[in-house]
């Protein structure tokens, strides 16, 4: 009987005509993103990329492409000739560099020694304006240390775009479950429904344990629905390569000494750890009010703030702990925001702190939501 039910909930939810909408519209609009930026990107060439691969960002491969190098109104620009195509992979590295640092800096005089300098300079005044400790400096200088500098290129495309991707898919998989999983528990109250299924037998006990099987289920399905519409088309354009090639090429700012692939199953750990966090919130917020567009309402509500609000470096503890939201975190924060938190006397990375908070969330949404649901039964 339980399986019956689990497998009556996930119908609901699969076959739902507004939650099928929602998840082909929301991976229509994923493609068409990733075709957008395929076609906006600078052709790169796979022989130029081969033919690059290996060679160091240093002084000798800038002087071979100062002719591409124009500064123009306050600013390097990139006039790429037939003759000098075969530099284009190193120009995108090069212009995500010069962004993140100065867009000012002058190429057509700027040694890459001194450019490395300028982002050691850039660094350490962001260290410095978020004011870290000396203690949370070393941490970051030690882990600083350990990158291989002058940066060596290597082709990286599909990964790199897959990474940027991500700050989409946080956004997508919220807005399916405000859709999806707000009328978990409060359909049946505007079917008039909900007092005959509490006063069931599996409606006082099972009922809500197997609800939420089904819309951890169901969330978990569109997650990866979403991340294979990104996925695909950038991997059957670009390929795999580069999964293993350092974060700096896509992030020059960033003091972590990891890999593009290593921050993939990172960040992908962490959307995954999203979905179930929204949609257990989703679903305790339709448990308390009993009302789907209050619910759906809400989340887009916390959608906007999510976007617009943050908070000031005043308010400690509290802007830590915001700045562990799911959409922040996967907007790559976690490459430039080097604030620490202190854990059982351990500094970690908000990355690394996140789970901990989402778990807490999670469970507490699931007791209130119990206790909730139990106050309705009929008998209590």
């Amino acid at each position: 009987m339980r399986s019956t039910i689990y497998k009556f909930e996930l119908k609901k939810l699969f076959c739902s005509r507004v939650n099928m909408i929602a998840m082909a519209a929301s991976a229509v609009m994923l493609v068409l993103l990733v075709v957008s930026s395929i076609y906006e990107a600078r052709p790169v060439s796979r022989e130029a990329a081969g033919e690059l691969n290996g060679r160091e960002i240093d002084d000798q491969l800038m002087e071979e492409m100062r002719p591409v190098f124009k500064y123009v109104n306050g600013m390097t620009v990139f006039e790429v000739t037939s003759e000098y195509e075969k530099y284009v992979p190193v120009i995108d590295v090069l212009d995500v560099m010069i962004t993140a640092i100065d867009r000012d800096i002058d190429l057509t005089k700027t040694q890459a020694s001194t450019l490395y300098d300028l982002r050691k300079r850039v660094l350490t005044q962001r260290l410095e304006n978020q004011g870290l400790s000396e203690k949370d400096k070393e941490f970051w200088y030690s882990l600083e240390s350990q990158i291989e500098k002058p940066f060596v290129y290597r082709y990286h495309r599909g990964p790199a775009n897959l990474l940027r991707s991500f700050q989409a898919l946080g956004f997508f998989v919220l807005f399916l479950s405000a859709i999806g999983l707000s009328g978990s528990f409060a359909r049946e109250n505007g079917d008039r429904m909900n007092q005959l299924l509490l006063c069931s037998r599996y409606g006082k006990k099972e009922l809500y344990t197997l609800k939420l099987a089904a819309g951890f289920t169901w969330i978990l399905a569109e997650a990866l629905i979403m991340f294979l519409s990104v996925m695909i088309p950038y991997f059957s354009v670009y390929g795999m390569e580069g999964m293993g090639e350092m974060l700096q090429l896509v992030k020059p700012l960033s003091m972590l000494p990891y890999s593009i692939g290593y921050m993939l199953a990172i960040y992908f750990g962490i959307y995954l750890l999203a979905a179930i966090l929204f949609a257990a919130v989703t679903m305790l917020l339709s448990v308390i009010t009993q009302n789907q567009p209050a619910t759906t309402c809400g989340l887009m509500g916390y959608l906007l703030i999510d976007l617009f609000v943050e908070l000031p470096e005043r308010f400690g503890i509290l802007q830590k702990i915001w700045l562990l939201r799911p959409n922040v975190i996967l907007m790559n924060s976690g490459f430039s925001n080097y604030r620490l938190i202190h854990l059982v006397g351990r500094q970690l990375l908000n990355f690394q702190a996140a789970p901990a908070l989402y778990a807490v969330i999670v469970i507490a949404s699931l007791m209130i939501g119990r206790w909730k649901y139990k106050g309705l039964q009929v008998g209590n």
